[in-house]
């Protein structure tokens, strides 16, 4: 299978065009998925059936056509596998304050795949958190499929936690379209598994919509994560920040693709990605690729990325006041990851996270 395809080719020997998942999926259907709370204000049901009540049948259609950013192979995937998707909806002009958490806790020779569909009607606002664990020891299969609408003045926030085992394998699809004057924000840990693929399909359809993105990630031990992020700008105005920031160690692997694509129309956005990779071992592939892709004269686009291992100035700092070179790796790290752990604001989930990072450095 075929993942995490660039919009626009590099060349070939940079390895980057895609990425290939090249083992057998054979699920089981095996896991379990517990919702901590459902607010007031949101609905939960089952989106398979077209006549569940849950939402209208043209915003369930609209939502279905989004493509997510692992590609067409990947979305072909789930739409075989899955019989249909958990739909989670925000009432027209209710702002939901308190999160809609989901655990999906699987075990080992657990292999599942699923999906979730998350309308936020207009002028409405909701929070859902996501987190996906097993213990460190386990092996298995994980897919997840997310797909979000985010309609006239409305506002998504949603947070992805991956805390599975190092025999995992994971694939986490994002797609999200915003309507006029909406914003979706998107928060990721991605520190589990041995192979992840990631991938982020965003279009900025309406005047003044808006999405911000942060993304930490921990690669240690061999794990290979492949991430590709698109942000499509179509509506006039409509702004995007994307920052993502983490650290490698011990034979791991990292590959990060982010476009910005600056569509024809678009008179007055603003698109903005940055990455920051700390190397801390010589064994370590890290493979960075910003684009930008632009159609139009009246806009901005800006990138940069901050790669490399600990400047000698700063290990001598910690060194002098009684750190050792390990300790200061981890302490460093840590504050990179904590940069994006604060902005969760859930106590359970930012728990999980300090546990393992905990176990990580032990």
């Amino acid at each position: 299978m075929k993942l995490n395809k660039l919009p626009t080719l590099t060349w070939n020997f940079l390895k980057l065009n895609d990425a290939v998942l090249d083992e057998k999926i054979t699920l089981n259907g095996r896991g379990k998925s517990v919702i901590r709370n459902i607010p007031n204000g949101v609905i939960v049901g089952n989106g398979g059936c077209d006549n569940c009540g849950i939402c209208d049948p043209s915003t369930l259609e609209d939502i279905r056509k989004l493509k997510t950013g692992l590609g067409d192979e990947a979305d072909s995937f789930f739409e075989s596998v899955c019989d249909g998707s958990l739909t989670i909806r925000a009432k027209r002009d209710i702002k939901v304050e308190e999160p809609l958490c989901i655990n999906y806790e699987l075990a080992d020779g657990d292999k599942n795949a699923v999906k979730q569909e998350i309308i936020a009607e207009e002028g409405s606002s909701i929070t859902v958190i996501m987190d996906y664990s097993s213990k460190r020891s386990d092996s298995g299969f994980f897919a997840v499929q997310t797909k979000l609408k985010a309609e006239k003045g409305a506002k998504i926030r949603l947070v992805k936690i991956e805390l599975l085992g190092r025999g995992f394998t994971g694939m986490d699809g994002i797609a999200a379209q915003a309507g006029e004057d909406a914003e979706i924000e998107l928060i990721q840990m991605e520190l589990g598994c041995g192979k992840n693929y990631v991938g982020v399909d965003i279009e900025l359809d309406g005047k003044r919509s808006s999405f911000t993105g942060n993304t930490g990630y921990l690669c240690i031990n061999g794990q290979k994560l492949d991430m590709n992020y698109y942000i499509g700008h179509t509506g006039k105005k409509s702004v995007s920040s994307l920052n993502v920031t983490g650290a490698l160690r011990d034979g791991s692997c990292k590959n990060f693709r982010g476009t910005i694509d600056l569509k024809h129309g678009a008179k007055g956005a603003k698109g903005d990605e940055q990455e920051s990779a700390l190397l801390l071992s010589d064994n370590v592939i890290n493979k960075t690729l910003p684009i930008i892709l632009c159609d139009e004269d009246d806009v901005e686009g800006s990138h940069g990325a901050t790669i490399g291992r600990l400047s000698q100035d700063v290990l001598f700092y910690m060194q002098s006041r009684g750190f050792s070179e390990h300790e200061a790796e981890v302490l460093m790290t840590r504050a990179q990851l904590n940069s994006v752990r604060g902005m969760i604001g859930d106590e359970k989930s930012v728990g999980a996270i300090s546990q393992y990072l905990e176990e990580a450095f032990e």
